[in-house]
């Protein structure tokens, strides 16, 4: 599930020519604003765009001509700017995503031809919208429709998507009603922790943390995450011996550099339950969030201390 990004349509450019272009990215900037209203407020690019600035919008026409057009309205232009080039990149090596496209394979009619798909897969298969440039008719829907190819079958798939302000309504019911389904298993998560993960002792701050994670498009990564460091943290109870996290399956746990924790080491200080503080430095990757973890190896206790954004190095 994901909650908080949509991908663009990497086949949904170039324009037939520069003024449809121009206006094509006024209508893509009308369309971003209405997906926004409901929390899809970052936009992820596919890896096959190599370069965002040399993106071909028309036949001799980039997007780093588009930005430095006099024609262009600027406001426009700073929206688009804002919007494309601060875009992060999503690749196919994502922990989240590496799950779940592993012997899949997504192709798209265009123009006659069979083509790989990846950002219109990768919305399928992350239970996003995928959002377009409205440059060809094809576009011009609420529902685009995929071949799916794994080992297993190969099928015909719906993803959600929009070109246009208006194609969002068909979505609008599903995306609130998302949001609020993973609210409530966020707060139900936090008072069944203990049920749960009955190895682990999370800090108080993590019960808001882990509520505004249930919006994020990882909340269901983050319960998979914590079942894993359970897992280790049972193992390590029972057989003994010092914390190692080169031995905790599944999971790409790493500590700080000695630079950041010189800068930073305040940002990842937390308070245990018996008063005492102590340096959370390791720490689990997931997409663009880290939950930061506390081993004793005293008790031989875990304590969770941070679910949320990547904190500063």
């Amino acid at each position: 599930m994901s909650l908080d990004y949509c991908i663009l349509n990497e086949l949904s450019y170039p324009f037939v020519d520069q003024y449809d272009a121009k206006k094509g990215l006024e209508t893509f900037v009308r369309t971003y604003q209405k997906i926004g209203e409901i929390g899809l407020k970052t936009l992820r690019l596919p890896a096959e765009i190599n370069s965002i600035h040399y993106l071909p919008l028309a036949p001799n026409y980039l997007l780093l001509n588009y930005l430095n057009d006099s024609d262009v309205n600027i406001d426009i232009k700073d929206r688009i700017r804002e919007i494309l080039t601060d875009a992060p990149f999503i690749h196919d090596d994502e922990f989240d995503i590496k799950e779940k496209s592993e012997n899949s394979e997504f192709r798209f009619q265009l123009n006659g031809e069979s083509v790989i798909a990846q950002g219109l897969g990768v919305a399928y298969l992350l239970d996003t919208l995928c959002l377009s440039f409205n440059s060809q008719e094809i576009w011009d829907c609420d529902f685009i429709s995929l071949l799916r190819i794994d080992y297993e079958k190969t099928e015909q798939v719906k993803v959600k998507h929009s070109s246009k302000p208006e194609h969002f309504t068909a979505h609008k019911s599903y995306f609130e009603q998302k949001k609020r389904d993973s609210l409530k298993e966020s707060k139900e998560l936090w008072q069944r922790r203990a049920e749960f993960f009955p190895h682990l002792e999370f800090l108080k701050q993590v019960e808001q943390q882990l509520e505004l994670c249930g919006l994020s498009k990882h909340f269901f990564q983050i319960i998979e995450r914590l079942k894993k460091l359970n897992n280790y943290a049972e193992k390590w109870k029972q057989e003994g011996g010092a914390y190692n996290n080169k031995v905790i399956e599944g999971l790409d746990v790493t500590g700080e550099s000695v630079p950041t924790l010189n800068k930073y080491a305040d940002e990842r200080t937390f308070r245990l339950p018996n008063g005492e503080k102590k340096i959370f430095e390791q720490h689990i990757k997931t997409g663009d969030l880290r939950i930061h973890f506390y081993p004793d190896n005293q008790t031989r206790k875990i304590y969770v201390g941070y679910i949320g954004k990547h904190l500063r190095i």
